[in-house]
């Protein structure tokens, strides 16, 4: 099982690797003015630190966790956006226009802070797939039960 969870963590630090070097972890930690993707990023880093010490009962209340933390920064996002719409400008061409880049700063956030938290959530539901959720076996490991005949 350790040896299945290091080339896991592996390929999925390979990823994020390849996102950093062609610029995407910079964009999205960037973008999200709600600082919320560098709490999910914590969040992660410590319950994968848990999991090579043997702890695995967290995983599946982090996954939640950091998906949640995600949707919690799309609304942090679409308030941004919607607090710098003015209302009484919306007469006006330019104004509509202001609008519209008001509204897409605060989707930068938005959308910055969904994709890491399906992100770290992804990471570590596939985690728990190696490991199971410290409830008992791994989860892609079934146990059989053999009946006898007559009982």
């Amino acid at each position: 099982m350790t040896a299945r969870l290091i080339i896991l963590n592996t390929c999925w630090l390979a990823a994020l690797v390849a996102a950093t070097l062609l610029g995407y972890t910079a964009f999205v930690f960037n973008g999200d003015g709600s600082r919320v993707s560098y709490v999910i990023a914590a969040i992660l880093a410590a319950s994968l630190a848990l999991v090579f010490t043997g702890r695995r009962e967290h995983i599946a209340s982090a996954a939640w966790l950091c998906e949640t933390l995600g949707f919690v920064g799309t609304l942090i996002g679409i308030t941004i956006g919607l607090a710098g719409v003015d209302v009484s400008a919306l007469q006006s061409t330019e104004g509509v226009i202001a609008a519209g880049n008001a509204l897409f700063g605060g989707m930068a956030t938005a959308f910055c802070s969904t994709i890491t938290g399906a992100v770290a959530m992804l990471w570590l539901w596939s985690v728990s797939k190696v490991v199971g959720d410290g409830k008992g076996a791994p989860a892609n490991v079934t146990n059989v039960v053999t009946v006898k005949a007559g009982a």
